[in-house]
């Protein structure tokens, strides 16, 4: 690094670098489909019979996602699902990732945090309460997770290039 770089980076001047493939891609990939799955429980919250799962003794998307707890405060868990992941697109996009502006960088770290949060609630309920496991449930759980360890790891890549 020139010492004309490091100089504007204390300054608060630099342009951040470009975020790595390995962070864009699967971060992109991981949203849109965290976006799809999302945009199909919502349908299936509205039309009951659009939801294709398997019944089995454990395995019941239809006794988890008509259950009292898919709605939080009136609102639809998956329409939840469906705001976190259009929110997080919006963070992700070349012009956030780029910016020097804290509340994004933070915004990305804060959203992923929360949405492990509702991971746990959720998974809690199913587990504890319900005794039934929604798989398109647990597809956005892991892809909420891991989009969570990924923007970790590339927070402090960001926070290592700081001199």
């Amino acid at each position: 690094m020139t010492q004309e770089t490091t100089e504007k980076r204390r300054a608060g001047t630099a342009t951040p670098p470009a975020p790595p493939a390995w962070f864009l891609i699967p971060a992109w990939l991981l949203t849109a489909a965290g976006l799809g799955i999302s945009v199909y429980l919502t349908v299936t919250h509205y039309d009951e019979g659009a939801l294709v799962c398997s019944a089995s003794q454990t395995v019941d998307c239809h006794a988890v996602t008509t259950s009292e707890y898919a709605t939080l405060l009136g609102i639809p868990m998956p329409l939840l699902g469906l705001a976190f992941f259009a929110g997080f697109a919006a963070l992700i996009t070349p012009w956030a990732l780029r910016s020097q502006w804290p509340p994004l960088r933070w915004g990305r770290v804060a959203s992923t945090g929360v949405g492990v949060l509702f991971v746990v609630y959720l998974v809690t309920v199913e587990l504890a309460l319900l005794h039934k496991i929604c798989l398109w449930c647990t597809g956005v759980h892991v892809i909420t997770v891991v989009l969570f360890v990924l923007v970790l790891i590339d927070e402090f890549r960001r926070v290592g290039q700081v001199d």
